[in-house]
């Protein structure tokens, strides 16, 4: 009854009606189907976008976190040095105690976060028994932290054994259990840290997967209207052409029949009806209806090429964001390294400058009695000299004893060695001097220093690396130092810097130095060529050039990318000219060229401001 009536409702419709209402059934479809794809697509995008969110905020928080134990871990570690210096000991404590402040802010609103987490969060479950599990970890070690430090301000820093016993008492908390387990607070994190960066990963699957499914829910749509199109035309075919059919052999059957009387039978109220009073005006009609359907696909036909075009346009915004998604995970892996790469270089530091102060002491007391041994020896020899000219005939005893010492051999060659010995003491106290020069590590703040120093203890400490061997003779450094005001600058990193692009000098020339025999290194020199000067009265230059085989232009442009090398495994890590890069540019804001040509050599050059602007914790 329903299609009965439905199609006794179609054929009261005019020609174009019945026409114009299959298109806009066409059309509705697809555009319909096209907005339900979008809202489909759109909602999951959203869904996408606040996971990624989500996941974004949890990585910083947890990175936050695991900065600041890992900060108020090493100034609480550096306490232990310092209990002889009472004012740097309260600022370092000073530094712990806003660490510890800072450590419990980022844990409540890591609590609160974790309040506001998404039911698909899969994660937390993980940072919640991390909570729980260390909840009261930072509150005791701080409390006990305090106590021993308390216990230290009650003694006299001043006196030695205090010293040491301050130090014993940082040094039995620094390895007792409740600091382990506070460490235990960063390594768990490491783990957190990594199921974060895992959630963020599917945030970003699931922004291409809505992308996909909007996309098909589009072509679906647009594949169904041209098939309802297709069986509409159909109908609309079928319903024009067996009248006009039956009209057309009745008019046949007219003519040929000469019969006039012949009436067409017209069920439907249309233009068909028009046509039984004109058979001219039914060719019209035909052709008009024709010209109606080519406009009609001609539209369709536009639609669909814009549509794809908009389909296009968003699948290139899309892998624009997947870019920068990857740029950001890229520049994170770069900050985890950097900052694993300074606590390094602090431990390094803080190694050198404690070896250089245990050589220090001994060597001192050396030096310091050499010149009242040298004074008592020299007196006892002119003694001996007075005895033997007023006694020049000693007792037989006297004089084999004289004999089996060889007391001439003796007077020559005593003084000879106290010299030798004076000469090595000084050359271990250049050393330590050299060392400490090098780690700055009493040094945390931007300081006016004599670049100059920093270069020579550099070189000093790379001097194994530069002497004459067997199989190669010695580098040659020709240092021309102009006439440079006092830096402001971290220098313990200018140092490492400076080490940085001296070691892959000398990497450079001995790798050069392997294809050339002895003889042929000794007619041209290995050379590294050292020249500062002031480029005006707010900036100084800093030129470290060899006489290497150079580099080509496309290894030149990457020397400054994070782990990129030309270095054998294990010999390379890729990292130390982005750091050196880092240290010049952004720490001091100066400038760090690299200039090669193959086959000649390589040039790096430093620029940086006499003085600082800005003056930022490293």
């Amino acid at each position: 009854m329903i299609l009965q009536s439905l199609s006794q409702r179609l054929s009261s419709l005019r020609v174009g009606q019945k026409i114009g209402l299959g298109y806009t059934l066409a059309l509705g479809i697809a555009v319909s189907g096209t907005i339900a794809g979008f809202g489909i697509g759109h909602n999951y995008q959203l869904q996408a976008a606040k996971q990624e969110e989500y996941s974004r905020s949890e990585v910083e928080l947890l990175h936050r976190l695991q900065s600041r134990v890992l900060q108020a871990r090493t100034h609480q570690q550096q306490l232990i040095p310092l209990a002889k210096y009472p004012d740097k000991f309260q600022d370092e404590y000073a530094h712990l105690l806003k660490h510890k402040a800072e450590i419990q802010d980022i844990w409540a609103e890591l609590k609160v976060f974790l309040a506001k987490a998404p039911q698909t969060d899969k994660h937390q479950a993980t940072i919640s028994v991390f909570l729980q599990t260390y909840d009261d970890v930072p509150q005791r070690y701080t409390q006990e932290l305090a106590l021993q430090v308390e216990r230290i301000r009650k003694l006299n820093l001043a006196l030695p054994n205090d010293v040491e016993q301050a130090q014993r008492i940082m040094l039995v908390f620094t390895n007792s259990d409740l600091a382990l387990e506070f460490d235990g607070i960063s390594d768990d994190l490491v783990g957190l840290i990594d199921q974060a960066y895992e959630e963020f990963e599917e945030a970003a699957l699931l922004q291409q997967q809505a992308s996909e499914i909007a996309r098909g829910v589009v072509v679906a749509s647009i594949g169904l209207s041209v098939a309802i199109a297709i069986l509409l035309a159909i109908f609309t075919s079928r319903a024009i052409a067996q009248p006009i059919q039956a009209l057309t052999s009745i008019a046949r059957q007219s003519t040929e029949e000469s019969n006039f009387e012949l009436q067409a039978t017209v069920e439907q109220n249309d233009e068909i009806g028009t046509l039984a009073d004109a058979f001219n005006q039914l060719i019209r009609t035909v052709q008009q209806l024709l010209q109606q359907q080519q406009t009609a696909n001609e539209q369709l036909e536009a639609y669909s090429q814009t549509l794809e075009f908009q389909v296009e346009a968003r699948t290139q915004e899309l892998n624009d964001k997947n870019t920068q998604l990857q740029q950001l995970l890229k520049e994170l892996q770069h900050t985890q390294v950097q900052m694993v790469q300074s606590e390094k270089m602090s431990a390094l530091g803080q190694m050198v400058a404690g070896i250089a102060h245990e050589i220090n002491n001994p060597v001192n007391f050396i030096y310091g009695n050499l010149t009242p041994v040298q004074e008592y020896a020299h007196n006892l020899l002119a003694f001996v000299q007075l005895y033997q000219k007023h006694y020049p005939d000693p007792a037989s005893e006297i004089q084999a004893a004289s004999d089996d010492l060889d007391i001439e051999f003796v007077q020559t060659d005593l003084p000879k060695i106290l010299n030798s010995m004076k000469l090595g003491t000084d050359r271990i106290r250049k050393i330590v001097l050299s060392l400490r020069n090098f780690s700055r590590i009493d040094e945390a703040d931007f300081k006016a220093v004599d670049l100059h120093e920093g270069i020579d203890s550099t070189l000093l400490i790379l001097q194994h690396r530069l002497k004459d061997r067997s199989d190669c003779p010695a580098i040659q450094v020709i240092c021309d130092y102009d006439s440079l005001p006092l830096v402001e600058c971290y220098p313990g990193q200018i140092n490492q810097a400076f080490m940085n692009i001296l070691a892959n000098a000398i990497d450079a020339l001995e790798e050069a130095n392997v294809k050339r025999t002895y003889l042929e290194i000794k007619e041209k020199p290995s050379q590294i060529t050292i020249r500062t000067s002031r480029i005006d009265s707010k900036w100084v230059k800093i030129a470290i050039s060899d006489n290497g085989t150079g580099m080509p232009e496309s290894v030149r442009k990457r020397i400054f990318d994070p782990f990129f090398t030309t270095k054998t495994i294990g010999k390379g890590t890729g990292m130390g000219m982005p750091i050196s890069y880092q240290i010049v540019t952004e720490k001091h804001g100066g400038k760090l060229d690299c200039f090669s040509t193959p086959g000649e050599g390589t040039e790096f050059i430093i620029q940086i401001p006499v003085q600082q602007k800005i003056y930022d914790d490293v």
